[in-house]
């Protein structure tokens, strides 16, 4: 059946894709984070693109191989994960190499944008909100192109250098740098549709923010299609599926057989809402996890998929820090899935742990997931331990992730380099 030409009874997709969005926008320091926090508290819904970027930049991602293949091993912390600082000394003093970064870093930040706007299309009340999405490189990326209104932060020079070196800790070179590295914001404020001057003080900043937002008439957001096609880089034909792609992806998939073939993998950025409802089953919420939660946690947490067939069957969650790696989170369908996946989904956690010369996996289970976590211990040789008995190097990673009662186990993985303090 041609979709495109279905009858009455088929949703109208152009209410659905219709929102109103703002880009805000502006050179570093300049206050963008204190406009948008006004912008929430008057009642609009604010995305961070910086958050984005360090979620796509995560240990193992498309967009962090890039990075290490672009700038090699040295910006990077030992347990793996980008060192933003030490990446942003080497690009900031080097406009080619700025743009580099940009060049691997814009198109994942711009896809997981187009996610959040799409999942935000699907809400019932999708065309009376005003979403703001705030990024230092809304412009550069091209996503300003998609907004109903640009809005750009302006402060002055001295100001920005102020802040940079009080507020975030900076020497005097490095903010300098960090300033000439910056585009000029001519033709940000020839196209923008709000100036916020920031330069003075929070309560000037608020009534110009008031003043433009009341303003907007949420009812003249544009078409969100466009954007969709181009960051998620669909046809018109998947544009005119969205709605019954997202239905789709939050229905139940058959139940496994016990002959179903066991598939084991790392998480992938379409697996982030299935992900969003189960982790929210498991934690006993009773709406899921939205995509920003979502790109936090992915941010510093690995995620192992255990899949029967089409159906997710078990998971595990894990990180690492000062040569622990730690498993926080384990589920299972069933113990006869948790007998089957846990062995394999624990092996692909040790591999990795061993290429970071981890020292130790240590899983902690909560009251809901000890049953689950003796499986799992029994099955690959782990042992039951306290916070006593680590070293002290690994309890410091354990025990601000301890609530009180939760049973944990260990499994050495070489002998130790880390020496008592």
């Amino acid at each position: 059946m041609n979709r495109c030409n279905a009858g009455p009874s088929q949703p109208s997709l152009t209410r659905i894709l219709k929102m109103y969005i703002i880009g805000l926008t502006g050179n570093i320091a300049t206050g963008k984070s204190t406009v948008a926090q006004i912008l929430e508290q008057l009642g609009a819904r604010v995305i961070d693109a910086d958050m984005v970027a360090h979620a796509v930049l995560k240990r193992g991602s498309p967009a962090w191989r890039g990075v290490v293949d672009a700038f090699g091993y040295d910006v990077l912390h030992y347990d793996g994960t980008v060192d933003r600082r030490k990446l942003g000394g080497v690009v900031f003093a080097d406009p080619t190499k700025l743009r580099t970064l940009e060049r691997i870093t814009h198109p994942a930040v711009g896809t997981e944008l187009a996610l959040m706007v799409r999942d935000l299309l699907h809400a019932p009340n999708a065309a009376s909100q005003i979403v703001v999405i705030e990024a230092v490189k809304l412009f550069e990326s091209g996503m300003y192109q998609y907004m109903d209104a640009l809005w750009v932060v302006t402060a002055p020079r001295e100001e920005q250098k102020r802040r940079l070196m009080q507020e975030r800790g900076m020497s005097e070179a490095d903010a300098e740098a960090r300033l000439k590295a910056q585009p000029p914001l001519d033709e940000k404020l020839k196209q923008a549709t709000v100036v916020i001057d920031n330069g003075g003080s929070i309560e000037e900043t608020r009534v110009q923010v008031m003043r433009a937002f009341v303003a907007i008439n949420p009812q003249r957001g544009g078409d969100k299609t466009a954007l969709l096609e181009h960051w998620l880089r669909l046809t018109p034909q998947d544009s005119n599926q969205i709605q019954e792609e997202l239905v789709v992806a939050t229905t139940s998939q058959p139940a496994p057989t016990a002959e179903s073939e066991l598939t084991v993998r790392r998480s992938r950025p379409s697996d982030t809402m299935m992900l969003a409802e189960l982790l929210a089953r498991i934690e006993g919420k009773s709406e899921p996890l939205t995509r920003e939660e979502m790109l936090k946690r992915q941010g510093t947490v690995g995620y192992w998929l255990a899949q029967s067939g089409e159906q997710m069957v078990a998971l595990a969650a894990w990180e690492a820090e000062n040569l622990a790696a730690v498993v926080n989170e384990l589920w299972a369908e069933n113990k006869r899935q948790a007998a089957r996946a846990f062995p394999r989904l624990l092996d692909a956690i040790q591999a990795e742990a061993n290429a970071l010369t981890c020292e130790v996996v240590i899983m902690i289970a909560p009251p809901r997931a000890t049953e689950l976590a003796q499986i799992a211990a029994n099955s690959s040789g782990y042992e039951r331990t306290t916070l006593d008995q680590l070293h002290k190097a690994w309890r410091s990673v354990v025990e601000p992730m301890i609530k009180g009662d939760e049973v944990l186990y260990a499994k050495r993985l070489r002998e130790m380099v880390t020496q008592p303090i």
